[in-house]
């Protein structure tokens, strides 16, 4: 079944954006009378029939609700700086949504090389990527500086990690035990974390980790976190400290 996103799903009759009308009449050539499904990204899905297959203002009814709002094992907040070639953070945006990521911020750091992300962008390829997976979590998404995203998530209740390229640190982000929901991962731009940025996340707990024994490139880096926390998403139980 074909998936179409909106950003609130709880009408009775709803009306695809044009964009989404345009793929669900023209290009999936849906017609009256029609079963798609619609998610909100929040976790919630719906079947709708197509009432009305207006290429630019498709209206649809409902047909049945699905209970598809599942509380995550682990929700992964992944901030990561911008690559120069900025190909490489809009791949990762598609293969995230596609794993299951909850919040993704791109980090202005000391040594970043990217200052601008053209975020209309970013979530186009991220309402896509969830389509076409067929999941209903879509991520949340900023551009912060460092300074912020420390500021943001100082009060968070959640298990802290940076990887970094430390040659001295030997623990692994995969064999770390992650003792609350919420999970903050901290990946740096091509030049690294400077000195500055490194202390003043150990300052808030921050535990620094590597990321398999090899070197990735930072949009590697953000996919190993995401299959790493979606691994224990299947295997691990709800931590009963879980907030």
């Amino acid at each position: 079944m074909h998936y179409f996103y909106v950003l609130d799903i709880s009408q009775p009759q709803i009306t695809l954006s044009t964009e989404e009308s345009e793929h669900c009449i023209r290009v999936m050539r849906h017609r009256e009378g029609d079963i798609v499904r619609v998610t909100d990204g929040r976790g919630h899905l719906a079947d709708f029939s197509v009432i009305e297959a207006n290429p630019k203002k498709c209206i649809l009814e409902i047909h049945k609700l699905i209970e598809e709002n599942l509380p995550l094992r682990h929700r992964l907040h992944l901030a990561i700086a911008p690559t120069k070639n900025i190909d490489r953070m809009e791949w990762l945006v598609e293969k995230a949504v596609e794993i299951g990521v909850h919040h993704i911020s791109f980090l202005l750091c000391d040594h970043s090389e990217r200052s601008r992300v053209n975020m209309e962008r970013m979530n186009r390829l991220a309402i896509s990527a969830l389509k076409q997976s067929q999941t209903s979590w879509l991520p949340i998404m900023q551009v912060l500086s460092f300074d912020e995203w420390l500021d943001n998530t100082s009060n968070m209740t959640a298990d802290r990690f940076m990887a970094w390229c430390d040659d001295d640190n030997n623990r692994q982000l995969a064999t770390e035990p992650f003792l609350h929901q919420d999970i903050l991962l901290l990946i740096g731009p091509e030049g690294d974390f400077s000195p500055e940025e490194v202390a003043k996340a150990r300052q808030l707990g921050y535990v620094e980790v590597k990321l398999g024994n090899r070197r990735l490139r930072t949009e590697t880096a953000g996919l190993y976190g995401c299959l790493t926390v979606a691994m224990r998403e299947i295997t691990s139980p709800i931590p009963s400290t879980q907030e």
